[in-house]
């Protein structure tokens, strides 16, 4: 119970305040533990900032996303674009993200936990999808570098006009290009040999 609770008042405390002003005191207090007990469940701040970020975003559901729900006709591509862009939108997720992200730029440690984080979770989830391997590592990849610099564009910076237009137009934009970093021959890709 107090791992959860410690989770749940780490995202609260990185999304309110950023990794900087964050403190493992502060999150201790707002959970209702002793800081040596956070310290002693996650190991340092960075590790837990990591483990926040998986409740906002969820290997697994992208993972669902890309395996697709009975009865979706949309393409692999549509279906991450669509599932990564309401993770953004979502009141209960969204600002949790810009926040982080923003972390993940200006902090070396939120940096280092982030790029953790992406590689060990989200990329390794998403290249098992596609069949394991590096080439399948360096296609999620790829796919990934799309998704969060549009999510940067659009979202932290909120630079017009991709900030401006609706979520489907977005999608059906950018979802051709997820779907062949996906999906394309890797010769027509020109992936390396890896």
């Amino acid at each position: 119970m107090s791992r959860e609770a410690v989770l749940a008042a780490a995202k609260a405390r990185f999304a309110a305040e950023g990794y900087e002003k964050t403190t493992l005191r502060a999150i201790a207090d707002d959970a209702g533990v002793d800081p040596a007990m956070v310290l002693y469940l996650f190991g340092s701040k960075a590790d837990l900032f990591r483990e926040s970020l998986r409740l906002v975003l969820d290997p697994d559901r992208l993972v669902r996303a890309l395996a697709g729900e009975p009865g979706d006709t949309a393409d692999i591509g549509t279906r991450m674009v669509r599932t990564y862009l309401q993770i953004w939108e979502l009141p209960e997720s969204g600002p949790t993200m810009i926040t982080m992200l923003q972390s993940a730029t200006s902090n070396s440690d939120a940096h280092e936990a982030f790029r953790s984080f992406m590689q060990g979770y989200v990329l390794t989830a998403v290249s098992g999808v596609l069949g394991g391997g590096e080439q399948a590592r360096l296609r999620a990849m790829l796919a990934a570098s799309q998704l969060v610099g549009t999510a940067m564009l659009r979202y932290v910076m909120k630079i017009p006009p991709l900030a401006a237009i609706s979520g489907d137009e977005l999608v059906r934009l950018i979802a051709p290009t997820v779907t062949r970093y996906l999906t394309a021959d890797a010769a027509e890709l020109g992936l390396p040999e890896l």
